[in-house]
């Protein structure tokens, strides 16, 4: 009895520690994702994430939102990560995987439209 209880007392702990291990691994992208604190409108985040990989725009109505892309903020992301700013320019929010968590502060109603624009064309809007 004892030695069936061991076996599944290090069974257990193994599992713990590959649990613990992956949740550990996947902080290194979120590290590297997350946006200074000073990023503060989408001039200073193309200064920040240097070459982003895309860009989107969302209409909803009179209201206008813009999304840059980066490299994702997880190991088995479905999409990358998301930098939102408002019409102005002003940082709303970001989140690490755009494909499985919504970006806060943004509107998601069935409205809305996302579309796939040019990152020179918000470089131009914004500089």
């Amino acid at each position: 009895m004892k030695e069936g209880l061991k076996r599944v007392t290090v069974l257990i702990l193994i599992c713990a520690g590959f649990l613990w291990g992956s949740i550990q691994c996947d902080q290194i992208p979120r590290t590297l994702a997350t946006p200074p604190r000073d990023m503060t409108n989408i001039v200073a985040c193309f200064a920040w994430l240097k070459k982003p990989m895309g860009a989107q725009k969302l209409t909803d109505g009179p209201t206008t939102y813009f999304r840059i892309l980066g490299p994702a903020g997880r190991f088995l992301a479905s999409g990358p990560a998301g930098y939102a700013f408002d019409d102005h320019g002003r940082f709303v929010g970001w989140t690490a995987d755009i494909g499985d968590f919504p970006t806060p502060n943004i509107p998601n109603s069935l409205s809305a439209r996302w579309e796939f624009i040019t990152v020179d064309e918000v470089r131009q809007r914004f500089h």
